[in-house]
């Protein structure tokens, strides 16, 4: 790229829901208007980006690429996204092998998925014309305009995950129409107010007479709390301290609806939470006559000094105290 700090201002997020494809086709893109753009040739065969950040979490793009061997495409995308898309004839068959169930709109060319962070692959075949022309959002897209317009917005980014009526899908492919290659100054502005036409209008459309079919989430509400306990569980299993944004992204929810719906259903924080269970884990091995650092390195702490801390903070006595009053 022609401007090398204005590219890798963007974030690694959005960055990664393409760059891996960029660097098996050699495509190198460059500034060009208010976007960027590339083209490029491998081994498997050629082709052309276009796309358009908005702001730092959603990003506008589309590509065109000609096979002339197959070849195993690989997505490593760092965050769980949402997103739209209009695809080709030939990109329609990868897409159950490629996105985790996709959900056909009008035709079986629009899609709209949840895509949960991760490294996956699918085959691109020799002779395919693949094209796409998407919108993206990550969690924190929607939260931003959440938090202008509180209330609005809230759960929209699970929405996508869903299917849309008529209307709706309309909404989606008259936005995904307006937002392709734009090289002309004001540009990037005019796909900024389109995306949020169109988060807008869907967002209303989800708070209408339909509200329980748009609810915040694709699963009944009363079972994300067990499904985030469940994996707070397996991260400890795993010696690992949760994570509120990997949690998200494993259950596919944003962070904003992951606690909401977490206090609504348990009446206590998830951070609250994750902490006391850590704590009870830690207890039941210091009781079975494990080390401090055993056990601090076992749950996922640093150090086992940020261990013994975090315990005397939660039950007012070290962990060496506790263990010697309770080893079996």
């Amino acid at each position: 790229m022609t401007d090398a700090s204005a590219y890798n201002a963007i974030p690694r997020a959005i960055r990664s829901l393409y760059e891996p494809q960029l660097e098996q086709f050699g495509i190198i893109v460059r500034r060009n208007g208010e976007g960027w753009s590339g083209t490029g040739r491998s081994t498997w065969g050629r082709g052309s980006i276009w796309g358009m950040p908005v702001g730092d979490f959603c990003i506008a793009f589309s590509h065109e690429v000609y096979m002339e061997h197959d070849m195993a495409l690989v997505e490593s995308p760092e965050s769980a996204y949402a997103c739209v898309c209009m695809v080709s004839e030939d990109s329609k068959a990868t897409m159950p092998r490629m996105i985790d169930q996709p959900r056909a709109l009008l035709d079986g060319s629009l899609y709209s998925f949840v895509q949960p962070a991760g490294s996956f692959s699918g085959t691109l075949h020799r002779g395919g014309l693949y094209s796409s022309r998407c919108i993206c959002f990550l969690p924190q897209y929607f939260e931003e305009l959440d938090r202008r317009w509180p209330g609005a917005f809230s759960g929209m980014f699970e929405r996508f995950g869903d299917t849309w009526d008529e209307a709706q899908s309309r909404i989606i492919m008259s936005a995904l129409m307006g937002t392709g290659p734009q090289y002309r100054p004001g540009s990037a502005l005019l796909i900024q107010a389109r995306i949020e036409q169109m988060a807008a209008a869907l967002a209303s459309s989800c708070a209408g007479d339909d509200a329980a079919r748009c609810s915040a989430s694709t699963r009944k509400q009363s079972g994300l709390a067990l499904e985030a306990q469940a994996a707070i569980e397996r991260m400890l299993d795993e010696g690992r301290a949760p994570n509120l944004d990997e949690l998200a992204s494993m259950l596919f929810v944003s962070r904003s609806h992951l606690c909401a719906a977490f206090s609504r259903e348990t009446g206590q924080s998830i951070g609250r939470y994750a902490k006391a269970r850590r704590i009870e884990r830690a207890k039941v091995l210091l009781a079975s006559g494990d080390s401090v650092a055993y056990v601090a390195a076992r749950l996922g702490w640093p150090r086992p000094s940020a261990f013994s801390q975090a315990f005397k903070q939660a039950t007012g006595t070290s962990p060496t105290e506790w263990r010697d009053a309770h080893e079996g």
